[in-house]
């Protein structure tokens, strides 16, 4: 009986021996993963650690860029600052030889007497420009006012109040000049000729009702981007209170650039019959030899008996068939 109850306890011990042994094993299986998990911990957040140095990398480098720019802005704005400023003493430099080379013999004559005499109403369209300094110093040696009508054009817009002060009149062309915008509805022209009029008003305070549609009131090219709108636009601008001017009289200076100042002389002469002559001229960068024409197309319309007039509200219309 003995020999059982020892045989019985010798089993129990192995048994607990090897439970032992497998709450051991357990325990170092356990202790390795902790010990494999602290290690993976760490080694997440030190790729934390790396992402975040790398974010605050580019984070310095965007400043960095962003400083860049402002600083390209900066010299940017000073060269454009310094191409108006050169702009500017050209055109003093311009009229400057204007007066260098304007000729002795233009003092006023006398005005013909009125009656069967033809009034002339010089006009230049597109400007103010670099050679706006040098026609006014004409039309004042030769005592003749002319009509501009204007656009906006950037720095030169400051043009417009010598033209208002030396006793001109300033008319409404057009904001932009740009035929598929102005002419896409009736809408777009309305804002147009708005913001060229307030442009006018900013520089000189002259309210103006004169004005000339780009391409002039027979203009096709409307018809490209709106059927019709020419009809629309010229009763629409007369019943808003505006008078719009075409012209009856062309120097041909819009057939292309420097055209030769014998052929824009001779075609100036070429008057209508009417006592109205409305003569169409440009005042842009690319028109240097309407410039230099100038002093003989006045010379010669006082030869002939003309007298000068500028466009007012009384002036009788000169309006070309509508084709659109």
């Amino acid at each position: 009986m003995k020999n059982i109850d020892v045989k019985k306890s010798k089993g129990i011990i192995a048994v607990l021996c090897f439970l032992l042994i497998v709450l051991i094993a357990l325990s170092a299986v356990l202790v390795r993963s902790n010990l494999r998990y602290k290690r993976t911990d760490r080694n997440f957040n030190a790729e934390i650690s790396s992402y975040k140095d790398v974010i605050d990398q580019k984070g310095k480098e965007l400043e960095s860029y962003s400083k860049r720019a402002s600083d390209y802005e900066s010299e940017r704005n000073a060269l454009n600052s310094k191409i108006d400023d050169l702009n500017k003493q050209i055109s003093i430099k311009r009229e400057q030889q204007a007066q260098a080379t304007a000729p002795v013999s233009a003092t006023p004559q006398p005005v013909t007497p009125a009656g069967e005499a033809k009034t002339v109403y010089l006009t230049f369209d597109d400007g103010p420009s670099p050679h706006t300094p040098a026609i006014l110093q004409i039309l004042d040696q030769y005592g003749v006012k002319a009509t501009f009508f204007v656009k906006d054009n950037g720095s030169y817009n400051a043009y417009m109040k010598d033209i208002v002060t030396r006793g001109h009149v300033i008319a409404l062309h057009s904001q932009t000049h740009n035929y598929s915008y102005i002419y896409s509805s009736d809408e777009a022209f309305y804002s147009d000729m708005k913001n060229i009029s307030d442009i006018v008003f900013q520089q000189t305070g002259v309210r103006t009702n004169i004005m000339r549609f780009p391409g002039g009131s027979s203009n096709t090219v409307s018809k490209k981007y709106n059927a019709g709108i020419m009809s629309r636009l010229t009763k629409g601008v007369t019943n808003m209170g505006y008078y719009y001017y075409d012209w009856n009289c062309d120097s041909t200076d819009a057939s292309g650039n420097n055209v030769p100042v014998e052929k824009l002389v001779s075609s100036c002469m070429r008057m209508p019959s009417s006592n109205t002559v409305i003569v169409l001229m440009h005042d842009t960068n690319a028109k240097a030899t309407t410039v230099q024409a100038l002093p003989q197309i006045i010379e010669n319309y006082r030869n002939a008996g003309c007298q000068f007039g500028v466009i007012s509200p009384q002036t009788p219309a000169v309006h070309h068939s509508v084709n659109n």
